[in-house]
């Protein structure tokens, strides 16, 4: 498989799915991960936390989740997850998590979790560790001065959620 050339260093929380959106608890979330498990033929649905599924299910912003797939399949862009969620969950589980929005195909990666460094740094570590990478845009809630000064020109400052004017500046990035 060829390495990609163009990322996006995706956050969740803030981006990709807005602080507002809290329909998860207008559900039965048990019943959705029946659900689940049987669409995709997936027995560790029954497993996931169902709040977390409900999350990805019903918060995570439909404009926004499109958003981020015309940047994949546009550019075309992977996609390097930073979300604080790579603390908590093995990629594979990410995936399984994306893959409700049909993302997971994007995903070639997490940055590092080393322990006493910052988002920023792992995302740095990642990148000279990768250095067939071309063009990245960076979509963060989080104003970062870190990744502002580290990386000027490639953080996209998602001020609520990956808005359609940020989708444009991420997308001017990745083609410039």
């Amino acid at each position: 498989m060829e390495k990609p050339e163009k990322i996006i260093f995706l956050d969740v929380d803030g981006v990709i799915q807005p602080f507002r959106n809290q329909e998860r608890f207008n559900h039965d979330l048990k019943e959705l991960r029946k659900y689940l498990a049987r669409e995709y033929n997936n027995d560790e649905y029954l497993e996931m936390d169902r709040f977390d599924l409900g999350a990805v299910c019903f918060d995570w912003d439909e404009d926004v989740v499109d958003r981020v797939k015309r940047l994949c399949v546009q550019v075309p862009a992977q996609i390097v997850i930073t979300s604080t969620l790579r603390r908590y969950f093995p990629l594979s589980r990410i995936k399984d998590y994306f893959r409700l929005h049909d993302l997971d195909q994007y995903i070639v990666g997490e940055i590092p979790k080393i322990r006493d460094k910052s988002r920023c740094e792992n995302l740095t570590i990642y990148m000279e560790n990768n250095r067939h990478i071309k063009q990245f845009a960076i979509l963060d809630d989080s104003y970062f001065d870190e990744f502002e000064k580290a990386y000027p020109k490639q953080f996209v400052h998602c001020e609520y959620f990956f808005s359609e004017q940020n989708y444009r500046h991420a997308r001017s990035l990745l083609l410039d």
